[in-house]
């Protein structure tokens, strides 16, 4: 996939500056087709389907298929009561039938790709194993998925359907998809990429709600787990599951309180219950590749974006001074519209303003987006801690 670090666009001699001069916009290749094919995609993945290029194929995971979410959606912290489900004393996933596929002699490097991917030594797969926490998925969550296909990892954004088996780690993070073994990790994308029309199942694809989507984020200070407070699918009321068990140590508990509909704060979690003004969730130091960008507000859901140091335009000695101005943004979030200055680099001369588009995950990740010319890049920006 044509795909880099910065996003990059041009017509003729025109260039865009979406951030400073190490960010300039400065040609999309016309190898990537466009912007269809520059823009990655997210795969769904039905309950009971393995999806792309599986680890493992056999039975290590259970789905619960015909799962509707209810609620939810939004940015969740892993230890939100009722965000994940399941039945009381009974796993939906065999974590030592997933130990002994991966440290069988004949899947090293399934082993070794498996390993990398969870950021973990080979040796050290049994004992991680064994300390994840077995669940079901009570919304649609967006993840990032790791494959293995002809002998080499795959990854690729994908969108798992309510119901679906995972392991969680100790933060409520899932990290593996049960019934294929692939490990899972926090997603790039956003709900907003989500293409409905690529869901598979047409009473999935008829249902689908991308507001009731759920990324899972740690947060800015996460803390171990050490019981999930889960919703018994079967009974409607609660269990309390100790992490890193079987689920054979299940305690009956209340049910859990119903999960909210997230309010459209900036920051893409429930709004504060302050009557204060929240502060919105893009304001503040975004930076990619070393280069930073300041957003302020400048008005009633209104933004601007301006450079934090002096940088240089191409080859011409053509310099954006400190304090320009090169984002104008509107919108209450998470989504949002504006412009992102275009320069000419020989003058340094405003030329005209490229609409963009900006789009918060979560507190610490901004993705923007411009098009030039029929050809779109985008950029995931993090938030720099001040």
């Amino acid at each position: 996939m044509c795909r880099g670090d910065i996003m990059k666009l041009s017509t003729g001699r025109r260039v865009v500056a979406a951030l400073t001069a190490a960010l300039l916009i400065a040609g999309v290749t016309t190898a990537c087709g466009g912007d269809e094919d520059a823009k990655e995609k997210v795969i769904p993945v039905a309950a009971g389907a393995l999806g792309p290029d599986p680890f493992f194929r056999g039975t290590i995971g259970h789905d619960r298929q015909g799962l509707t979410p209810q609620s939810g959606g939004g940015v969740r912290t892993g230890d939100t009561p009722g965000l994940y489900g399941g039945t009381l004393n009974k796993s939906s996933c065999d974590k030592a039938a997933l130990v002994d596929f991966l440290t069988d002699a004949r899947n090293t490097k399934k082993a070794a790709a498996w390993s990398k991917a969870r950021g973990i030594g080979v040796k050290g797969i049994g004992r991680y194993v064994r300390g994840l926490t077995p669940v079901l998925l009570r919304t649609d969550t967006l993840v990032k998925n790791h494959g293995f296909r002809k002998g080499v990892a795959t990854v690729f954004e994908s969108l798992l359907e309510a119901g679906i088996a995972v392991l969680l780690d100790r933060f409520g993070q899932p990290v593996v998809k049960c019934n294929c073994g692939n490990p899972l990790a926090p997603p790039s994308l956003s709900p907003g990429d989500i293409d409905p029309g690529s869901i598979p199942d047409p009473d999935w694809r008829d249902r689908y709600d991308r507001d009731k989507t759920t990324t899972v984020k740690p947060g800015t200070k996460p803390k171990r787990i050490g019981r999930f407070r889960l919703l018994d699918l079967d009974s409607g009321k609660g269990i309390g599951r100790t992490a890193g068990t079987k689920a054979t140590q299940d305690v009956r508990l209340p049910a859990p309180p119903p999960l909210p509909p997230p309010a459209r704060s900036e920051t893409g979690t429930p709004a504060p219950s302050s009557t204060a003004p929240a502060r919105s969730g893009i304001v503040g130091t975004w930076e990619l590749a070393g280069e930073r960008v300041r957003v302020e507000e400048r008005g009633p859901d209104a933004f601007t974006g301006r450079t934090t140091a002096e940088n240089e335009v191409g080859t011409g000695g053509c310099v954006i001074e400190v304090g320009r101005e090169i984002w104008k943004v509107n919108g209450s979030g998470p989504r949002y519209t504006g412009t992102v200055l275009s320069l000419d680099p020989r003058t340094c001369q405003d030329t005209e303003h490229i609409d963009a588009t900006w789009e918060l995950t979560g507190t610490d990740t901004l993705k923007v987006c411009a098009s030039v010319a029929q050809q779109q890049g985008c950029n995931t920006l993090s938030r720099v801690t001040e």
